[in-house]
């Protein structure tokens, strides 16, 4: 058995206390959590994440007790019973919610239909939890037509005419011990009373009606394939822009292949399930262009195209997750995201985040009920990297080839300056060689090339007057970081791609 690098495990340590929640304050939010050890170690400064180890229920019931008018669930499955599945603490959720009732919160329960009902061996969704909460409380299984209610949502107090009140809980997490306490999860949270509204929009259309605690109008409500592409889907939270998608009404695949084909340098995912080869498709374009593109992908995707056509585009950059020796031994990578440029060194990228309930599949893009947010924010986009970074490293190290990816992100410890205006590198990316146009004033100005592992591969002067030319010629393919470095110490870096 194969020990766990130190690293991972002074992060595990670290994260073992992050039972505190993070709070909402000026200018934040947004709040991202992982249900296993992140990595502090690649934080932007003042912007550590936090790893809820086992400790996700807790939190969750923190956010139901806000609650002082409505809760709206739409969540796939609600187990706590500790011995089933995976196994696993699930601290009693059911209390919170009966609680919130008792004090006058109205609340409305959507949930995946068991899968017995529908001729599934085992009912993988059974929903034992609902048994606990009050009988008054109405619920709601998604129809026959339908294919599952996946969507793993919480609206609190989306329709308070205080805008500081609405809270929207999403990510990828069920509410099962083994996906509290095991599995590979990730939490975003939102507290904007407009992407409430719109969330509020789409639990509505399943329910069929619009009261408040009411029950369900069956006649009237719409799921999977029946729905209608009704929510708006632009917002910005604290200036940055965030986008709402619902499946299968919004054909959800094409902004993931669309978010995809943004990336300027670099590609990080993790992928429960991974079926749909016209998901693949991008990024395997994106790796034969020399973008830097390290995934996770859950056993379950094994045997399927995307595991063959991105494993021969990225080889060994490519980890199958079938849990850690000494550390959740059975669990799985159940998060569905990927981020775009989370280094945010390339001077025209657009830090992102795609996450929420989609698995990467037909089924999630054309008959589910399926939630998904991107959010373009490069401290968020940080975050969500610290968790990869720590899953990367932790899942390399147990298979005895330990891969480090702070090179790839945090080079030679340069704090960038990004500025269009001041220094422009093009094209990008390139063959034979680079052009870079200077708008600083000097005339001692240098560049250096540094590649991932941060070695020096090309050094030379500048001219601040002329297109300056670098031959790359010799340069194996790949990402590489430009310096450019005034007289007076000033630095601007950018990457860019050697094709």
């Amino acid at each position: 058995m194969k020990k766990l690098s130190i690293l991972f495990l002074l992060a595990l340590t670290l994260s073992m206390s992050a039972n505190a929640q993070q709070i909402f304050g000026p200018g934040h939010h947004i709040v991202v959590y992982s249900t296993h050890a992140v990595d502090t170690t690649v934080a932007k400064p003042h912007n550590k994440a936090v790893g809820l180890i086992r400790s996700a229920g807790d939190t969750l019931i923190a956010y139901i007790n806000r609650a002082k008018y409505t809760l709206d669930i739409a969540v796939y499955d609600y187990v706590e019973d500790s011995t089933w599945y995976e196994g696993g603490y699930v601290p009693p959720i059911h209390t919170a919610i009966n609680n919130a009732y008792a004090r006058g919160v109205k609340i409305r329960w959507i949930h995946n239909a068991s899968d017995s009902s529908k001729g599934f061996v085992g009912a993988i969704t059974p929903n034992y939890g609902l048994a606990l909460i009050n009988k008054a409380i109405p619920t709601l299984p998604n129809p026959s037509y339908s294919g599952i209610m996946h969507n793993k949502f919480v609206v609190v107090d989306g329709r308070s005419s205080n805008p500081n009140d609405a809270i929207v809980w999403t990510g990828c997490m069920n509410w099962e011990p083994g996906q509290i306490c095991k599995d590979i999860n990730n939490i975003i949270i939102f507290q904007d009373s407009a992407l409430a509204h719109c969330y509020l929009i789409q639990f509505n259309q399943m329910w069929g009606d619009t009261v408040e605690g009411g029950n369900p109008n069956t006649s009237k409500s719409l799921f999977g394939p029946k729905e209608k592409n009704i929510t708006p889907h632009n917002f910005y939270i604290d200036g940055h822009y965030v986008e709402s998608y619902f499946s299968p009404a919004d054909q959800t695949s094409n902004h993931i292949i669309s978010t995809i084909q943004s990336a300027k340098g670099e590609i990080d995912f993790e992928m429960f399930t991974f079926t749909l080869q016209a998901d693949d498709a991008p990024i395997v374009t994106a790796a034969k262009a020399g973008i830097s593109v390290h995934g996770i992908m859950d056993q379950s995707s094994l045997g399927y195209t995307p595991y063959t056509d991105i494993s021969n585009a990225i080889g060994s950059n490519l980890l199958l997750y079938s849990g850690l020796p000494g550390y959740d031994a059975n669990s799985i990578c159940h998060s569905k995201y990927v981020l775009i440029d989370p280094c945010d060194y390339a001077w025209n990228a657009d830090p992102a985040i795609l996450t929420g309930s989609h698995n990467w599949s037909s089924s999630a893009n054309t008959v589910n009920d399926e939630n998904t947010v991107i959010v373009h924010d490069s401290l968020i986009a940080n975050q969500y990297y610290q968790a990869f970074h720590a899953d990367y490293l932790a899942l390399s190290t147990a298979s005895g080839s330990p891969v480090n990816l702070v090179p790839i992100c945090v080079p030679l410890g340069i704090n960038e300056v990004k500025n269009i205006d001041q220094v422009t590198i093009y094209p990008n990316p390139a063959s034979n060689s680079l052009k870079v146009t200077l708008n600083i004033p000097g005339s001692n100005i240098s560049y250096a090339v540094y590649n991932v592992t941060g070695q020096m591969v090309a050094s030379g002067k500048l001219d601040a007057q002329y297109v300056n030319t670098i031959d790359i010629a010799d340069l194996s393919s790949g990402i590489y970081l430009l310096r450019v470095q005034t007289s007076n110490t000033k630095e601007f870096t950018g990457k860019f791609v050697k094709q």
